[in-house]
């Protein structure tokens, strides 16, 4: 158990330091890289005329639950006020999809008019008669025909937290709100505990929220305003899966992308009960046995930590550390990827304070978010190593 702990260890560091110094230089979903419909298809985006959010590039993010249903957010057919729901938000809608631009169409888009909006019936968000404006913030749109498009599967199970999740949308790409993006981004966020959750954004969880936020106090990814609505999901080997649906986040005092200030999302599996009395046609799993996160992972055998996506500036490398005893560490191997596959665990290097974190590393049963100190010479040794 000691070889195991402190390789671990090791692994984590590495990781920590490569990716930390590209998230600083990313300014994205927030810190997004670009999505494709071709593999999210199920990916919507909403437009809301005259709607509270209409002016941040397509209004809303949603996904595709059904052949002839989409899943979105509540709020997003607020009243210019922001106090009410809109009157007849169906006639106001419109559902785009098939396309990773939202300004000039890929060649197969499809654009379809709402039937009708069901919101969810607890939503209130009036503050002067609501204690939480937030709760229940979940809709769903019924499309004028239905479509041949695969929909994203529904997760109904317990989720937990430290679960690797991917979030994409058109939404703003600064943490102040401004400058939404035209093209389809994505970026990983981690599932937080209850408790961090709700000293974040205190007094206003219920157990209808979970919060998802960023690997490291250097990571800025982040959902921003225009990605409400969308999904939050994790790839399976069957295919993606969604767990929950983009709500809020910031706070007073931050905007979006600020580390420590993780978003919040609407809990499917505890609000399915609304979508199964409205909808029809959707695909459940109760599980997360099948995940496909690529963890850091140790070997034993080898003595070699393996971080399968550790970001330096704008590069992207797949990097190897050998142990050396003591834990202590040297860089084995760092071969440069041209692709960044969003289920691997990125890594993050803080080169102010010469560290290397590395989230997620797997030993044998076990799993650790470890910090390792960089020592020159491309030698780190274990900081922390703590058990999640």
């Amino acid at each position: 158990m000691e070889k195991n702990y402190s390789a671990a260890v090791v692994l984590l560091c590495c990781a920590l330091v490569a990716v930390s110094s590209h998230a600083q230089q990313q300014s994205r979903i927030i810190n997004g890289k670009p999505a494709s419909t071709a593999t999210y298809p199920w990916m919507a985006s909403i437009f809301i005329l005259g709607g509270k959010d209409s002016d941040n590039g397509g209004g809303c993010g949603g996904s595709l639950i059904a052949p002839n249903w989409v899943l979105t957010a509540a709020h997003c057919f607020l009243n210019e006020a922001g106090n009410a729901v809109a009157d007849d938000p169906a006639l106001l809608t419109t559902v785009t999809l098939n396309t990773d631009n939202i300004v000039d169409y890929d060649e197969n888009w499809i654009e379809l008019s709402a039937k009708r909006v069901v919101i969810h019936p607890d939503y209130q968000p009036d503050s002067d008669t609501s204690d939480n404006i937030n709760d229940y913030d979940m809709a769903l749109i019924e499309l004028e025909k239905s479509v041949g498009i695969t929909p994203v599967k529904l997760f109904t199970g317990a989720l937990p937290a430290h679960l690797p999740t991917i979030v994409a949308g058109w939404g703003a790409t600064v943490g102040d709100g401004t400058v939404t993006s035209d093209t389809l981004l994505q970026t990983q966020l981690v599932s937080v505990t209850t408790e961090a959750c709700e000293a974040a954004h205190e007094g206003f969880i219920t157990s209808n929220m979970f919060c998802a936020g960023s690997f490291s106090d250097t990571d800025t990814s982040d959902t921003c305003q225009g990605d409400s609505g969308g999904p939050l999901f994790v790839n399976l080997t069957q295919g993606a899966m969604q767990i929950g649906v983009t709500s809020f986040g910031g706070s007073e005092t931050s905007n979006c992308g600020t580390p420590g200030s993780p978003g919040v999302y609407a809990s499917i599996p505890e609000l399915f009960s609304f979508i199964n009395d409205n909808a029809t046609g959707m695909t459940m799993i109760n599980s997360l046995a099948d995940i496909r996160a690529l963890a850091n992972a140790f070997d034993g055998a080898s003595d070699i930590v393996t971080i399968p996506k550790v970001y330096v500036d704008s590069q992207n490398f797949s990097v190897t550390l050998k142990h050396t005893g003591d834990l202590n560490f040297f860089l084995a191997t760092a071969d440069e990827n041209f692709t960044d596959d969003p289920n691997a665990i990125p890594s993050f290097f803080d080169d102010v304070r010469n560290v290397l974190i590395l989230p997620q590393v797997k030993v044998g049963l076990e799993t650790f978010n470890v910090t390792l100190r960089h020592l020159g010479d491309f030698t780190f040794a274990v900081e922390t190593a703590d058990p999640i």
